[in-house]
């Protein structure tokens, strides 16, 4: 289990929570609750319309949305971070020992 990946993904579980948990005590009008429902995912939204698939998200709900892009963004933090912890290690273990002399 990787530490660091753990606490890349950590902010953005967070991040989504307030997010949803803003719509789910109705603050706000309607604009603003889409609003908050698109920021967790807006990075990837924005990478489905330049790639030209905006229209397949109009068939999306919310719930579906999530589960296609927030999956694949939770496995690529925690990738990132289990790939640098594995990188700080190697480090750590290929520096030479010093000694005393």
């Amino acid at each position: 289990m990787s530490r660091l990946g753990l606490l890349l993904c950590a902010p953005y579980a967070v991040f989504i929570l307030v997010c949803v948990g803003i719509v789910s005590l109705g603050a706000g009008d309607d604009a603003s609750q889409l609003i908050f429902l698109q920021l967790p995912i807006a990075a990837q939204l924005v990478v489905v319309q330049a790639l030209g698939l905006g229209r397949a998200l109009e068939f999306l709900s919310w719930p579906d949305a999530y589960g296609l892009f927030v999956t694949p963004a939770f496995v690529l933090l925690y990738a990132a971070g289990a790939l640098c912890e594995r990188g700080l290690a190697r480090r750590r273990g290929l520096a030479p020992a010093r000694s005393g002399v």
